[in-house]
């Protein structure tokens, strides 16, 4: 059995994918999973040559944080963020020249006793210039208030914001171009390397992210003089991407935002803004109502800049099952570079164009072959298909030991007819001619509502699903209305629409599992984290008696007190059925909570005791519901982990998780 809990809480994430600007190296970022020390440490691995298989090695050590490399273009040195100085503190910019022994050292000496960390940074085409985003140090006042415990605070107050600042290679020189009494979220270069945009929001925190932000633009030079701002356009809200200026002759610009911008709960799209067309800063947040690229049918995921002169960009899609990467220019789409055929899945990736030739590199993995995430690279000339030719990692070896059977894409029919998808995990079966018999299943509900689940593999505490299908249960993954991958019809059916449409969704996938003879309708369970086990709670709060078991994870059960309480109410309202305070109009009724009466399901509720998303308050609600109302209330069990938030950090406490969702999976089906 490969997907134990020691193989899975030991998994190491790949992230923060970028190849140097010639497309020869490669570098990423490897962070455990879970932390079992005091701080977060990731280390950054690289391929010296992105030709040769199996090349990627460990760069820096792993003892510290290190992360969001970026390149130089010179493709030799390293820029990224790590508090080696001080392991703990807030993250410094720091520099590595691979061409030469040594080791990274601070970009600056006046980083080394910064107390604020560098929240991004952004190394300017011609590599004369960093920017980066930073609070202003804390005063010698309020260092003494903190030390005294002096730190009442005022909700909402304007503190803590990021400022735009500048470095400069040849002098070495650090200067703040914007001061503004607000936050810098994103800060993107011009291609000429003379000018900066940078958006703004209200305040640091994410709520403020779901409200107006504002996109500037400053001159860097002269650099003795004051920098000269511009206003450009208001935004509904913090665009899901940073803002893109991929051509040198034309002034647009390019951003991911919802469909119909407005909308919170929405497909993600790809729109574009001219400067040229700029409006007077009082007038309200716009974009075109028509989007630039995707958000009808298929979903954007992120945008890569390729900074050729041709303006071309690259785009991550989001269709069904599949994910592809096409590439884009002022005049709409030029081809796809790259696609999956419903046997692998991707998230991250990055894209370079090097002369005519293009050079592809992800973290792919994929379910139906049981192959882990890896770094994947391709290269083709002109615009033709790319094939991902050369694996440049091995992480997760232990995959190949694997006791799993098939996985596979999974179809059926929602009640109005709508073709829906999702992914099921069978266990290995002895006997070559298939499955004998119904099998004991698992309903595994995913987060989002605005995710999906694609045919990839990648190990990690909160995917139950390999590791519960090597014990001998079928597992179904639903991809709901809600859902990402089918655009905006399918992603807008959540507002205000927890516990209708999603839920008819999922229902409807294990019983065309058991109408197929796959499902044995006398051992089924449901669970999930976060909208997972908001569904799951619903689902058995329906359905009464139709699931032996149920693991609600960190999921909403009142959407009014969720509204008030997250980190992120406007979010929480739209899919709920709008916030408390407006009365009589909000449509709060798909409240787990209110239906918990004759409940015979065995419940497990799990919940982290810092979790901000969705506060402890909401399993302990629907926990002590179900010891009030449900028709056994000994069935039922909370456990609550002390500091952990929405996702855990702690080893011992996501040990302690899956060991309990096996045992109480178990106990109730076999």
């Amino acid at each position: 059995m490969a997907f134990t809990i020691e193989n899975i809480t030991s998994v190491q994430l790949l992230s923060d994918l970028t190849l140097s600007p010639d497309g020869s190296k490669l570098v990423y970022r490897v962070t455990p999973s879970l932390k079992t020390g005091l701080h977060q440490t990731a280390s950054l691995w690289y391929s010296p040559d992105t030709s040769e298989a199996d090349s990627a090695r460990q760069l820096t050590s792993g003892l510290y944080n290190d992360g969001s490399p970026a390149w130089h273009p010179n493709s030799t040195d390293l820029y990224f963020l790590s508090d080696r100085h001080s392991p703990g503190a807030s993250s410094q910019l720091y520099k590595y020249s691979l061409d030469r022994p040594g080791e990274p050292s601070l970009l600056n000496d006046a980083f080394k006793d910064k107390k604020c960390r560098v929240e991004q940074f952004r190394i300017s085409p011609d590599g004369h210039y960093v920017a980066f985003l930073s609070a202003d140090e804390p005063t010698l006042e309020e260092e003494n208030k903190a030390a005294q415990k002096d730190d009442a605070r005022i909700w909402g107050e304007r503190k803590g914001h990021a400022r735009l600042r500048l470095y400069t290679a040849s002098t070495g020189n650090l200067r703040t171009l914007v001061e503004d009494n607000r936050h810098v979220v994103s800060c993107t270069w011009r291609p000429d390397s003379k000018e900066l945009l940078y958006l703004l929001s209200d305040r640091p925190d994410l709520e403020a992210q779901y409200q107006i932000a504002t996109l500037y633009v400053v001159s860097i030079l002269p650099p003795s003089s004051t920098p000269q701002t511009k206003f450009l356009i208001n935004l509904p809200r913090v665009p899901s991407s940073d803002v893109i200026w991929p051509s040198p002759s034309h002034p647009d610009l390019y951003m991911t935002q919802s469909y119909q911008p407005h909308n919170i709960v929405d497909a993600l799209a790809v729109h574009r803004f001219s400067p040229v067309k700029a409006d007077p800063p009082s007038s309200p947040c716009h974009l075109d109502s028509s989007c630039f690229y995707l958000g009808e049918n298929e979903d954007a995921l992120s945008l890569v800049d390729l900074q050729s002169k041709g303006g071309e960009f690259a785009v991550g899609v989001s269709s069904g099952m599949d994910t592809r990467v096409d590439i884009l220019n002022g005049a709409g789409k030029v081809f796809t570079l790259f696609g999956t055929n419903r046997c692998a899945g991707f998230r991250v990736f990055d894209v370079k164009k090097v002369g005519h030739e293009y050079v592809m590199a992800c973290v792919l993995s994929s379910g139906p072959k049981k192959a882990p995430p890896n770094i994947w690279i391709g290269r083709v000339y002109g615009s033709q298909n790319l094939m991902l030719t050369t694996k440049l990692s091995s992480h997760s070896p232990w995959v190949a030991n694997h006791k799993l059977g098939s996985i596979e894409v999974f179809e059926w029919k929602g009640e109005d007819g709508v073709p829906l998808q999702g992914m099921a995990f069978f266990p290995q079966v002895t006997d070559p001619s298939g499955i004998k018999e119904p099998l004991p299943t698992i309903l595994d509900i995913h987060g989002g509502p605005y995710g999906r689940d694609t045919p990839d593999l990648s190990p990690f505490f909160l995917a139950w699903q390999p590791m519960l299908a090597e014990r001998g249960f079928l597992v179904l993954s639903p991809n709901y209305r809600g859902s990402s991958g089918r655009g905006h019809a399918f992603a807008r059916a959540a507002y205000h629409g927890v516990g209708t449409i999603d839920w008819s969704d999922v229902n409807g996938m294990v019983n065309e599992a058991v109408r197929r003879g796959l499902a044995d309708k006398d051992k089924l369970a449901i669970g999930g984290w976060s909208e997972g086990g908001y569904l799951t709670a619903w689902g058995v709060s329906q359905t009464k008696n139709k699931f032996q078991c149920g693991v609600v994870g960190a999921g909403v059960t009142d959407w009014g007190s969720e509204t008030t309480e997250s980190d992120l109410p406007d979010f929480e309202a739209d899919l709920g059925g709008a916030a408390p305070w407006i009365g009589s109009a909000a449509k709060l009724t798909g409240d787990p909570i209110r239906h918990v009466k004759d409940v015979e399901t065995a419940v497990l509720v799990l919940h982290g005791e810092s979790d901000v998303r969705v506060p402890v308050g909401q399993g302990i609600g629907f926990h002590r519901g179900l010891k009030r109302m449900s028709k056994y209330p000994d069935r039922h069990t909370l456990v609550v982990y002390p500091r952990e938030g929405h996702i855990f950090s702690e080893r011992k406490h996501a040990e302690d998780m899956m060991k309990r969702v096996i045992e109480h999976y178990e106990a109730w089906l076999k």
